[in-house]
């Protein structure tokens, strides 16, 4: 995806980047068996190996994909790995806001001690893998931006807004889960900094602003641009046209804003 915009791309391999059950065992040792110490000195050395990592690459940009994404090298996801490392990313962009963060969908919102909930039976979890979001019989969901927020701004070049000042876009849906819209899940996004950024048309919440500016998203607005000609030039849905043009301004917001 990154090709189109001329930007050097380092994988970060979650099952590579750390030894998880080496660490693991040393933080038991250093903890003397103490399983709550050992946790908390492994998070903690997992955050120094990753930091380690972002340094040595000169790494200033981090996108941290959906489930579907991560099949680099085995053993395929969920894994423990993935987690343990977006978390730490989480907290080294917390303490560094020059490197900005793009998230797609629920993990990096666990991470941020989000809520999540699924929308899907699991019935229907047992019987289906994560989606590919860049296939075309994947729906396009209806997107409804926040006013004033900065989402709002980045989309506003190539969308009318209402009359109320709400924008809407069309994004692939290809997610399980969902953050919790409850009185008390808001209150602690508000709490942690968060701000709502977008919801799709039956009140759930599509999209949450940091503030450093990173955006997190539950839909995929990336899997539009994976397929940047075809989306764009060859599609004859208007709908789908715009909505690349919506999506590429937000990766180019991710990459270059100062």
């Amino acid at each position: 995806m990154f090709n189109n915009f001329r930007v050097k791309t380092v994988l970060i391999d979650y099952n590579k980047i750390i030894s998880l059950k080496k660490i693991q065992i040393e933080s038991l040792n250093l903890a003397k068996q103490d399983e709550t110490l050992a946790k908390k000195l492994t998070l903690d050395r997992i955050k120094v190996e990753v930091a380690k990592f972002i340094k040595e690459h000169k790494i200033n940009r981090i996108f941290i994909p959906g489930n579907y994404y991560n099949l680099h090298s085995e053993p395929f996801p969920p894994t423990p790995c993935r987690q343990l490392v977006t978390e730490a990313i989480v907290k080294i962009i917390d303490d560094n806001p020059a490197i900005h963060l793009l998230g797609i969908c629920e993990g990096i919102m666990n991470a941020k001690g989000i809520e999540v909930v699924s929308v899907v039976s699991d019935e229907e979890k047992e019987i289906k893998s994560a989606p590919n979001p860049q296939k075309e019989d994947v729906p396009l969901q209806q997107i409804k931006i926040v006013p004033n927020s900065r989402l709002a701004e980045l989309v506003a070049k190539f969308l009318i807004p209402n009359e109320n000042g709400w924008f809407s876009t069309y994004f692939p849906d290809a997610h399980s889960g969902a953050v919790s819209n409850t009185p008390e899940n808001r209150r602690k996004l508000e709490l942690l900094g968060y701000k709502v950024a977008a919801f799709s048309s039956d009140g759930v919440i599509e999209a949450i602003e940091d503030k450093h500016g990173n955006i997190y998203f539950q839909s995929h607005p990336e899997a539009l641009v994976v397929k940047l000609d075809k989306n764009l030039y060859l599609s004859n849905r208007k709908e789908r046209q715009v909505s690349t043009l919506v999506a590429i301004a937000i990766i180019n917001d991710f990459l270059y804003r100062g």
